[in-house]
């Protein structure tokens, strides 16, 4: 009579230390998947994080169809001033379109962190050429940084053209290589590479150093 009792005794206690042994192992085994993929997915957020522009711009062309000019080979001075600005990496460089002052400045209200540069090609001198025509050898670029929030006007700049020199670098020295597309287009190459002033004198007003010359 007493072995029936002995014996259901001790499956109990089996089985009861059974259930606490699964109890004790299974919450910290998914305590320590959680925390895994936590520590993961951390991880993989700050492996894609990338640094915050110290300035941004937002560049607007000056509205004009008064030059006589190509108008493609003047985009392209445009597009080199902005190229310029986005060589470097601590900026950030968005293209409005064209315009003028009141649109940039009314532009430059509705920012909060960009400021709105205005680039204009404006003639330096009359031209003495037959139909209104400008030559491109007297266009000197111009700059108009307008505050975001207020519109105020920050900086103006005036850049002039220089005469044109490509070189390469030897061991970081500049070394003048000559080719046919000097002699072909030298104004084109010259306004392209005044653009380029512009851009590095606009930096500089921000405390940028302007980016290395390929």
């Amino acid at each position: 009579m007493l072995l029936l009792p002995t014996l259901f005794l001790c499956a109990s206690v089996a089985w009861a230390q059974s259930g606490r042994k699964a109890q004790k192992t299974t919450p910290p085994t998914a305590e320590a998947t959680r925390q895994g993929e936590s520590e993961s997915g951390a991880a993989k957020q700050g492996a894609t994080k990338t640094p915050d522009a110290l300035v941004s711009f937002v560049v607007m062309q000056y509205d004009d169809v008064t030059y006589g000019l190509d108008p493609l080979a003047l985009d392209g001075v445009a597009d080199n001033f902005i190229r310029r600005l986005g060589a470097s990496r601590v900026v950030s460089v968005t293209s409005a379109g064209k315009g003028r002052r009141p649109e940039a400045r009314k532009r430059a209200k509705e920012e909060t962190t960009s400021y709105v540069v205005l680039f204009q090609m404006e003639e330096e001198m009359a031209s003495s050429g037959s139909m209104g025509r400008v030559d491109s050898r007297t266009l000197v670029l111009k700059t108009y940084v307008y505050t975001p929030k207020t519109g105020d006007l920050k900086y103006t700049d005036t850049i002039y053209q220089r005469p044109y020199r490509q070189t390469a670098r030897i061991g970081g020295v500049p070394i003048p290589v000559p080719t046919h597309r000097i002699e072909r287009y030298p104004s084109q190459l010259e306004l392209e590479q005044a653009a380029r002033d512009a851009a590095d004198r606009l930096l500089s007003r921000f405390q940028i150093t302007p980016p290395p010359d390929n």
